[in-house]
C-alpha cells in the first residue's frame, strides 16, 4: 500500500531542489524515498552530518593577527582607521559565515 506523505518546506527550497532533481532526471519525492529507504535499510543517514565550524579561515585569522600587531605598534594616527578596519573585517566575516569568534 501506498499513501501519500506531506512535508513542510521553504518553497524557495523546494524550487530550487525540483529544479536540480529534475537535472538527473528525478523528483524530490524520488530523492525523498531514496533518502527514507535508505535510513530505513541502514538505520543512518545516507550522508554525513556535520556541525559546521565557527572558526574563520587561516587568511581570515591571518589579517586579524597583523591587525592586531599593527595596532600594538601604537600608531595613534592610524589607531581609529585599523580598528574600524578590523570591525568592518569581523563583520564580512559574520556576513559570509553567519558568526565569528575572536
Amino acid at each position: 500500500m501506498i499513501i501519500m506523505a506531506n512535508i513542510r518546506v521553504d518553497d524557495k527550497l523546494k524550487k530550487e531542489a525540483d529544479k536540480k532533481f529534475s537535472l538527473i532526471g528525478m523528483s524530490t519525492a524520488d530523492a525523498v524515498k531514496i533518502f527514507l529507504t535508505q535510513f530505513v535499510q541502514t538505520g543512518k543517514f545516507p550522508f554525513q552530518i556535520e556541525v559546521p565550524t565557527e572558526q574563520p579561515n587561516d587568511e581570515t585569522l591571518a589579517a586579524f593577527t597583523e591587525t592586531e600587531q599593527i595596532l600594538s605598534q601604537n600608531h595613534s594616527d592610524n589607531k581609529e582607521r585599523l580598528t574600524d578596519y578590523r570591525r568592518r573585517m569581523r563583520q564580512e566575516v559574520k556576513d559570509e559565515t553567519g558568526h565569528v569568534e575572536l
